[in-house]
């Protein structure tokens, strides 16, 4: 039995391998997805690959994934979740702004701000179940949860377990499969750990 259990998480992990070989290539191939486009499907994949505390995100809830910086990606995002659910919740994208209240946002995507004011919004939201994810360089060593970047000309993204942990959202195995593992930056001057 284990070794049947075994061979249907290879086979689930070979189809997401597969699903994003086939998203890398058809931007290779220069076909109609732009790096807006693929964002917003990463960000996407993302919060389906994550489960929030039951007590922040009820069943019947509709989760709130906030843009901060990046309209375009706003924009694709909103196109891209029309019509889908996220393990049984409805999906709304919400602008916001970098002073403005996050903490009901359960996904927070982060553009075009310096990285120093990208770490002070991280660690403002420590502790808080908030999925944090942008392009900024360093953004998950500097404490974010999930940072893209571009590598050999492929979309790729980076993973802080302990921002993830600490934040208490569960992210799954097989997203952890495909991602760099990063550890934060001590960015405790006068804050505290948990």
């Amino acid at each position: 039995m284990p070794r049947i259990r075994f061979f249907g998480r290879r086979l689930r992990l070979g189809a997401v391998l597969a699903a994003l070989l086939l998203l890398r290539a058809t931007t290779s191939l220069g076909q109609d997805v732009t790096e807006v486009a693929l964002k917003a499907a990463f960000i996407y994949n993302f919060a389906k690959f994550t489960e929030w505390p039951q007590e922040v995100l009820p069943s019947a809830a509709s989760l709130t994934a906030c843009v901060i910086g990046d309209a375009a990606v706003g924009d694709a995002l909103q196109r891209a979740i029309k019509g889908r659910m996220v393990a049984g919740h409805g999906m709304s994208v919400s602008r916001v702004t970098a002073d403005g209240s996050l903490q009901s946002c359960h996904l927070l995507y982060l553009s075009g701000l310096p990285a120093t004011q990208a770490a002070q919004i991280a660690t403002g939201l420590r502790g808080s179940s908030v999925l944090t994810i942008s392009d900024i360089d360093e953004f998950a060593r500097l404490g974010g949860i999930a940072e893209f970047f571009v590598e050999n000309g492929k979309m790729r993204f980076s993973i802080n377990l302990e921002s993830a942990k600490r934040s208490r959202l569960q992210l799954s195995s097989k997203l952890l499969a495909l991602a760099a593992l990063v550890e934060s930056a001590d960015l405790s001057s006068g804050g505290s750990q948990d």
